[in-house]
C-alpha cells in the first residue's frame, strides 16, 4: 500500500508537505501542489478521505428530499431516485436519501452539519417552506418542481402546463364536447403541488376556451375511488384525461376515449396502446443532479431548465 511517505519521497518533499498539500491548512507553492499531485496520480495514492474532504471543503454526497410514498404504489417515484442514483454516481458523488415527511427539519439538519454538499427537492408544492429553508441557508440546491417563487434557486421541471394542454387538444381536435379530468389524490391539490397542479388547469383551461364542458375529480386510485371519481365527473363525458397513474391501473369506461400522462413503463405495460403524454422521469433526475454538481463546482448553468412534452398517440 502506497503511503504519504512515498508521496514524499516521490515529490522530493517532506512528509508535512504533503498533508499540507491535502489539507490546505497552509500556503503551498503552485509548484509544490503540483508536483505532490502528480506523485499521486502516478503512485496512484488515495487519501484518507477526511484529508480530501477537509481541502475541498467537501464530502462528495448530495441530498435528495423526497417524502417517499411507501407501498405498491411507490414505483412511480422509484425511476427518479434510480436516476439520480445514476447520475450522481457518474459525477462522483453518492446519494443520501431524506424521506422524513418533516423535509425541512432533515434538509436543515444536513446542511448544517455539514453532512452533504448539495440538496435536490422533489415534489416541490407552490408555496414549498422547504424552498425558503433553502434560501436562507445559502446552500447549493436545485428545486425539482416550480414553485410560486424560487427565492433565486434554480429550477428543472417538466412542462406539465404544456402537457396538460397537449392532452386537451387532442380530445378536442377528436370533437369532445364534454371532457373529464381525473387527477391525483386530494392531498396532492390541498398541498398545491406543481405537477398536479399546473397540468390540471391548463387541461380545463385550454378545454373551456376551446368551448367543451369540462369538469375535473381527485382520484385514490383504488377500484373503488375511481368509481366514484367517473361518478362525480358525470355520465354525458366523452374524453378522459387521466393524471394519476395509479388509477390506469383500474378498468375505465369503454365508451371514453382515454389521454394520459404517465411514465413510460405504464405505456409499455397496456395491451391495447395508450394516447399519452410519457412523463419523462430519469431525464428530469439526470438533468437535475447535473445541474446541482455544477452549482457545487462552480460552473455556470441556466436559472431554469424546462423538458418539453410530447403527445404519443395510440
Amino acid at each position: 500500500m502506497v503511503t504519504i511517505g512515498d508521496v514524499a519521497k516521490h515529490a522530493g518533499v517532506s512528509r508535512s508537505t504533503v498533508s499540507y498539500v491535502l489539507s490546505g491548512n497552509r500556503s503551498i507553492s503552485p509548484e509544490t501542489i503540483k508536483k505532490v499531485e502528480l506523485s499521486i496520480e502516478e503512485l496512484k495514492f488515495t487519501p484518507h478521505a477526511g484529508a480530501r474532504s477537509i481541502r475541498t471543503r467537501r464530502t462528495g454526497v448530495i441530498a435528495m428530499a423526497l417524502p417517499l410514498v411507501y407501498g405498491p404504489h411507490n414505483q412511480v417515484q422509484m425511476p427518479y431516485v434510480w436516476a439520480a442514483m445514476g447520475a450522481a454516481q457518474k459525477a462522483g458523488y453518492k446519494l443520501l436519501m431524506l424521506t422524513d415527511d418533516d423535509g425541512e427539519a432533515a434538509i436543515r439538519h444536513v446542511v448544517t452539519s455539514a453532512m452533504v454538499d448539495g440538496v435536490m427537492v422533489m415534489e416541490v408544492q407552490e408555496r414549498d417552506p422547504r424552498v425558503e429553508l433553502l434560501s436562507e441557508l445559502k446552500c447549493p440546491a436545485v428545486l425539482v418542481g416550480t414553485p410560486a417563487d424560487a427565492r433565486n434557486l434554480p429550477v428543472v421541471d417538466f412542462d406539465f402546463t404544456a402537457a396538460g394542454r397537449l392532452c386537451a387538444e387532442h380530445l378536442l381536435k377528436n370533437g369532445h364536447t364534454s371532457v373529464g379530468y381525473l387527477g391525483h389524490p386530494r392531498r396532492a391539490f390541498q398541498l398545491r403541488s406543481g405537477y398536479a397542479i399546473h397540468a390540471r388547469d391548463a387541461a380545463l383551461s385550454t378545454l373551456r376556451a376551446g368551448g367543451a364542458k369540462a369538469s375535473w375529480a381527485s382520484c385514490d386510485g383504488t377500484a373503488a375511488g375511481v368509481a366514484k371519481a367517473l361518478a362525480r365527473l358525470g355520465d354525458d363525458i366523452t374524453g378522459l384525461v387521466v393524471y394519476n397513474e395509479r388509477a390506469l391501473g383500474r378498468p375505465l369506461p369503454d365508451h371514453l376515449e382515454v389521454v394520459a400522462i404517465c411514465p413510460p413503463e405504464e405505456l409499455e405495460r397496456r395491451v391495447v396502446p395508450l394516447t399519452a403524454v410519457p412523463l419523462p422521469a430519469e431525464d428530469l433526475a439526470r438533468t437535475a443532479v447535473d445541474r446541482l454538481v455544477d452549482l457545487i463546482t462552480g460552473r455556470p448553468g441556466p436559472a431554469v431548465t424546462i423538458l418539453p412534452p410530447r403527445l404519443v398517440e395510440g
